[in-house]
């Protein structure tokens, strides 16, 4: 029964006493009314008074990484709380350690927490939880359920806060058959594979015949009046662009997660070789990270760049974005002349294999690698390469995405 209708009956019954002059009736009446007041008091003011907020040791996590978060409570005024509640909708990758925080309502999975609070006393309840999904995991609201002394009403209060954390993909050794390949980025950076970079400037010099005529700089000619040509520190490394193709069904609508969270595992793996051996790297996808916003990273190179392929694949939503050929022409073009170009997908169509056709035309290093299991890869009718003039990898481990411990890459045919 609501405090209104309780305050209502309470000052009718007393009113009946006092008309009566029957003080039987009137202390009932005043004492339901009490209770009434008491009550809407509680459900209606007090939750104001009350703030509440969830704090976790890190925000960025690995895949299998333990976060301890910790929910502070603070009551703001001096009467007692009985009965308090916090809930916040809690995503099922975060599997909490404490089961008996969450509760299911409506198909969804709840962290409840219940406590009796004194006058202006402070509150604080930590718990563990370990990040089995990648994905970016918002927690921006937290629901404060005050209940009044007599359990007449509950009210409510709803705060938000930005609170979220962010899980990268999760990431296993690279390796590789050795009667079939010995390294799918042609070996490590060693002093033979020296190109000149030209983000890397050094300086100027005088003209030679054999220098390409977008080499001259002409300030410095017109400065010294002779030609000047200008020179660049070689870099060992070349660069790697990675691919990934979200789709895993002729139709779009059909989404296979499990074949979508293996490539990027892929994906996620070899742009983690790249950094390890130093190379320049991208990364582009089919897919969107946000409103309107396309999932691709620059070439780049370092921590701070590996740091943000992460992220971006980690906010990869499971729809397609823009179609898989329009994604590889795009990064086909923007690739250096020393880039590699590797294909992440599931499922191979005419489209996609003639833009790779298109682009090792014109002298792109383009592979494929598939990471369809071996009987949806014979349905499709892509265990035969005599048809493909394009190198194309397998996966030889059939394990779902959360079960592989390495990868292992495989000519398709060989």
């Amino acid at each position: 029964m609501r405090p209104e209708r309780i305050l209502q009956i309470g000052l009718v019954v007393a009113l009946i006493g006092v008309f009566d002059g029957n003080p039987y009736i009137v202390i009932p009446g005043g004492v339901l009314f009490l209770f009434g007041f008491i009550s809407w008091f509680w459900s209606n003011y007090l939750p104001a008074a009350m703030t509440g907020k969830i704090e976790f040791s890190q925000t960025r996590a690995f895949y299998g990484d333990k976060i301890t978060g910790t929910l502070h409570l603070k009551n703001d005024q001096p009467f007692p709380l009985p009965w308090v509640t916090c809930i916040v909708e809690w995503p099922e990758e975060l599997v909490m350690q404490q089961k008996e925080l969450l509760v299911r309502n409506e198909g969804k999975q709840m962290f409840k927490t219940v406590y009796s609070i004194r006058g202006f006393e402070r509150v604080k309840r930590s718990f563990t939880f370990v990040c089995l999904g990648r994905g970016e995991y918002k927690m921006e609201r937290l629901e404060i359920r005050l209940a009044d002394p007599f359990g007449f009403a509950e009210g409510i209060k709803t705060q938000r806060h930005k609170e979220r954390i962010l899980v990268y993909p999760r990431m296993v050794p690279v390796a590789f058959q050795q009667h079939t390949i010995n390294h799918p980025f042609g070996g490590k950076a060693v002093s033979s594979w020296l190109y000149e970079d030209p983000a890397n400037f050094r300086g100027i010099r005088d003209y030679l015949p054999s220098d390409p005529f977008a080499r001259i700089s002409w300030k410095a000619t017109a400065k010294t009046g002779k030609l000047q040509t200008k020179m660049y520190d070689a870099s060992f490394a070349t660069e790697v662009t990675v691919v990934l193709n979200i789709t895993t069904s002729k139709h779009v609508w059909e989404l296979n997660r499990n074949l979508l969270e293996r490539g990027l595992v892929v994906a996620a793996s070899l742009i983690r070789q790249c950094y390890e051996q130093g190379y320049r790297f991208s990364f582009y996808a089919n897919s969107s990270v946000g409103a309107k916003q396309s999932a691709a990273v620059g070439i780049g190179a370092g921590e701070g760049h590996l740091r943000r392929c992460l992220e971006t694949m980690a906010r990869v939503l499971p729809y397609q974005f823009k179609k898989c050929e329009a994604v590889l022409a795009t990064a086909g073009q923007t690739a250096g002349v020393n880039s590699h170009i590797y294909l992440v997908t599931a499922l191979l169509t005419p489209e996609i294999m003639h833009v790779c056709r298109q682009l090792q035309k014109k002298g792109s290093k383009i592979a494929i690698i598939l990471t369809s299991p071996a009987q949806e890869r014979a349905r499709a009718g892509l265990n035969g390469v005599e048809n493909y003039q394009i190198p194309i990898f397998t996966i030889m481990e059939e394990e779902a995405w959360d079960e592989l411990k390495q990868i292992t890459l495989s000519a398709l045919g060989r």
